[in-house]
């Protein structure tokens, strides 16, 4: 796709009425619109969900006491929705989505990999895990098959997802509303279960309580916000470059923590009785003879956020030069995401688990080598830091290597019905250190191969005499 230049009449704007005529490449400055504030509806709106309740639910599992389970959800909703702002900031810089900025570190074609496991995996396995609650929601309302009213759900939420951009953040900035709404009546009902006196859960399933099950419940709720920090950006590139950086990322991470603290708290207060049900089971019991309209919620809180990965999907098959326009990027996300609801719809329980577990270990390092790209190098690049990432002849850079050895260096504190690592059992006192470890080995595996000479030749271009003294200035530190 051509790069519009800055100098074009918006096609787009501000429009509810226009398909997003948009893919990945470099928003013009014409087109560039909005305030930091959406950010704020928009990321309240997409974590008012139901599997944010089902990760409170896991509190009693952990045999954690209700203040310890609502301190892990408030740290690790914070530290991870603090992460999630700072890359959305940087998508109102360089007007291009998060999985293009991965080019940067990674390099043009060294970026498929990360962007085909994670966010293409990622966009598909989440809305097949919301749309899942969604319809065993919709089928205590109205006696239908799973398949039919999963491909009702999926069609409503694919229309939201062509039309794109301006109307994704109007449907958001409208159902945090009326979501906010639903949810405190529901949050009402749910108090009624919380018995403050209860004694800890001896026969705990996950671990036997302290520090260990704190930082691992903890993280559990950190790895859910990394695994939207690949599409970060894409919701904030439209906004005018000169922006405040603090701004976006205040708005961005204020509205997911609310809601992160929101409804993964009510999951803890009510995690001694929920967590022995199932999700929508649960959801039923606690709110009693008005559970129908909690179904109808849980219905309508998967379409605004659905429609936010479909849209990320889309992108994502861009991104590694699928040949395909951003519609029919959608409907090839949509389907495949509908084969595996189909095949989930058995034990979505069990299979949310792993599924976070798993992508967050591999996220959280690709994240921590965007951040320390940016911040290091790209940022001082000025407009060439947005032009070099549409430079083929970047093939592969070192950062692409840093996060592999970040992924492989973590994979040895993993617990996962998938692989348990070598060093998971016997730190188990300590919690889940997986994140840590993978944070700590990409960012000095990138800093070490910094000091190598870049991977493919004229990698920055050429540069002024300004751009390339500060970017001397910031390798020697």
């Amino acid at each position: 796709m051509s790069n519009p230049t800055g100098d074009e009449q918006a096609a787009y704007g501000s429009s509810l009425t226009k398909v997003e005529p948009h893919g990945t490449e470099s928003i013009p400055t014409s087109e560039r619109h909005g305030h930091p504030r959406q950010q704020f509806t928009l990321w309240f709106a997409a974590n008012m969900v139901l599997a944010v309740m089902v990760s409170g639910f896991f509190s009693a599992s952990f045999n954690l006491t209700v203040i310890e389970g609502l301190t892990a959800v408030a740290f690790g909703s914070l530290l991870g929705a603090i992460v999630m702002g700072v890359l959305a900031g940087i998508g109102a810089k360089l007007g291009v989505p998060q999985q293009v900025q991965g080019r940067a570190p990674m390099g043009y074609y060294g970026n498929y990999l990360p962007i085909a496991l994670l966010t293409i995996v990622s966009a598909m396995g989440w809305t097949a895990v919301n749309t899942v609650f969604a319809v065993l929601a919709l089928q205590t309302l109205v006696d239908i098959p799973f398949w039919t009213g999963a491909i009702v759900i999926y069609a409503i939420q694919a229309i939201f997802a062509v039309w794109g951009h301006n109307l994704i953040h109007m449907i958001n900035k409208v159902a945090s509303v009326v979501l906010a709404i639903l949810f405190a009546f529901i949050t009402f009902l749910s108090l009624q279960q919380v018995d403050f006196g209860i004694e800890l859960n001896r026969d705990a399933t996950i671990f036997q309580g302290g520090i260990g099950s704190w930082l691992t419940f903890a993280g559990f709720f950190f790895a859910y916000v990394m695994t939207w920090t690949p599409f970060a950006s894409d919701f904030s590139r439209y906004l005018p470059k000169n922006i405040s950086h603090a701004k976006v990322a205040t708005y961005t991470a204020g509205g997911s923590f609310v809601s992160l603290m929101w409804l993964g708290g009510i999951g803890v207060l009510v995690s001694s009785f929920a967590g022995e049900l199932g999700a929508v089971e649960a959801l039923s019991a606690l709110t009693g003879d008005w559970a129908p309209l909690a179904m109808i919620t849980v219905v309508l809180s998967t379409l605004p956020v659905s429609a936010m990965n479909l849209y990320g999907g889309a992108l994502s098959l861009l991104t590694i030069g699928v040949p395909v326009s951003r519609a029919v990027g959608v409907a090839v996300t949509a389907v495949l995401s509908l084969g595996i609801a189909l095949l989930m719809q058995g034990d979505p329980y069990g299979s949310f688990y792993d599924f976070l577990n798993l992508l967050a270990y591999l996220v959280v390092p690709f994240s921590t080598v965007l951040l320390l790209d940016y911040f290091s190098r790209s940022r001082y690049l000025g407009e060439r830091g947005t032009t070099e990432l549409f430079d083929k002849s970047r093939r592969v850079e070192w950062g692409f290597f840093a996060w592999i050895f970040g992924c492989a260096f973590s994979s040895l504190f993993w617990n996962t019905s998938i692989w348990v690592g070598p060093f998971a059992e016997p730190l188990a006192a300590w919690g889940d250190l997986a994140y840590v470890t993978g944070v700590v080995a990409a960012t000095i595996a990138y800093f070490v191969m910094r000091l190598l000479p870049p991977l493919s030749k004229d990698a920055t271009g050429e540069l002024t005499e300004t751009e390339a003294t500060s970017l001397r200035s910031v390798t020697r530190r």
